[in-house]
């Protein structure tokens, strides 16, 4: 009985603590929606400015059940994914290659280094020259944007493959599908899927800011429009929605995460 307890009782205080964590967040929203609205009304925010975080939400809400408005975001969505997906195709080719052949690693090393640091924004007077301001400007710049974590995260995966391990099933004749099943794939995955997710966050940034600045359609252009119109309150009610955004990529990424790395210690930490 009193292992058991024992065993409980980590997985309570985890649960618990996982509550109050989220807790936290959704009381520090409120408190600076709530400072917000009592700056506006104060006048300490300048209402050329700032609308008040009420009139922001009211306009929200009614934004909702307009079809332009799930318009916006789908555009924005859907050009994310396909950048997204293609990263996902190409940089896993990629990744294997230049993990695996050390003449591909040092012949596309020097690339590579030269591309990464270069922003996204700053090709956009170029994807602009190419194609103008459509959406296949903005999947150009999001695959280009989100490559580079998903690609170094699948290259050091790779490399953290135990070689002992790979030796021994070569030894034992496992054969590729066994060995890649059961001794790459468990190492690869969780770098993949951190990769993945901090490329699914830059492709949706990317998107919106491809948007605002190069005109495509989607969140980022009527940001643009609504700020140009004076339409403040539809301007922060998307600035708002961007965010949303951000948030619910993190909340699909951790939901994927438990299942497909059940196995790993990162999801077992109420487990003795």
């Amino acid at each position: 009985m009193t292992a058991i307890a024992s065993t409980r009782r980590p997985r309570l205080e985890g649960a618990s603590t996982h509550i109050l964590e989220k807790s936290i967040g959704w009381v520090t929203i409120l408190v600076a929606l709530g400072f917000w609205q009592i700056f506006s009304v104060a006048g300490v925010l300048s209402s050329d400015v700032f609308p008040s975080a009420g009139a922001v939400i009211v306009e929200l809400v009614q934004l909702i059940i307009t079809s332009a408005f799930w318009l916006d975001i789908w555009a924005t969505v859907s050009g994310a994914l396909i950048g997204l997906l293609l990263v996902l195709v190409i940089g896993s080719v990629a990744a294997l290659l230049i993990g695996t052949m050390r003449p591909v690693d040092r012949s596309t090393w020097f690339v590579i280094e030269f591309l990464k640091p270069v922003p996204p924004i700053a090709l956009i007077p170029l994807g602009l020259l190419l194609w103008g301001p459509s959406p296949t400007m903005k999947i150009a710049l999001v695959t280009f944007g989100a490559m580079w974590p998903f690609l170094t995260q699948m290259v050091y995966g790779i490399r953290q493959t135990n070689n002992v391990a790979l030796d021994m099933a070569s030894s034992y004749r496992l054969g590729w599908r066994l060995t890649t099943q059961h001794i790459v794939l468990p190492t690869l995955v969780p770098y993949a899927l951190t990769g993945l997710r901090i490329s699914a966050s830059i492709a949706v940034i990317v998107a919106v800011v491809t948007e605002l600045v190069g005109g495509a359609d989607g969140i980022g252009q009527t940001i643009a429009v609504s700020q140009a119109n004076g339409v403040l309150d539809t301007m922060y009610a998307y600035i708002i929605t961007a965010g949303v955004l951000g948030v619910g990529i993190n909340v699909v990424f951790g939901l994927l995460e438990k299942p497909l790395l059940f196995w790993h210690p990162s999801q077992q930490g109420g487990k003795n």
